[in-house]
């Protein structure tokens, strides 16, 4: 939702609890090649879900699935966008300038 702020935080708080290696996040931030298929698989869904509004068709959830993902992990993601997206509308409203915290992550539209 082009925040810079939520993108700068939430990248630093994925790449330190999910252990995702940084050139992952990177390509996902840049809409790149995703080394790891699993992890395609996931950002692929979860892209499909924001831009589509949740509209996605069967086979999608079915490469998920295929994937190795659980049925399970489709309303984790929905539950994810969800708190993402009040964020990033929250962070558009305030405006807030990224924590030094989260400077190494800076991304600008």
């Amino acid at each position: 939702n082009n925040c810079e702020y939520c993108m700068a935080a939430h990248s630093f708080i994925a790449d330190k609890m999910s252990k995702v290696p940084t050139e992952v996040t990177d390509a996902i931030r840049g809409g790149k090649q995703i080394p790891d298929a699993k992890l395609a698989a996931l950002s692929k869904l979860t892209r499909s879900l924001v831009v589509n509004r949740g509209n996605v068709s069967q086979d999608e959830i079915y490469q998920f699935l295929e994937a190795g993902y659980g049925e399970e992990r489709v309303l984790g993601i929905i539950a994810g966008i969800a708190v993402k997206t009040m964020s990033n509308y929250s962070n558009h409203i305030t405006n807030p300038e990224v924590d030094e915290a989260f400077a190494g992550r800076v991304w600008k539209k």
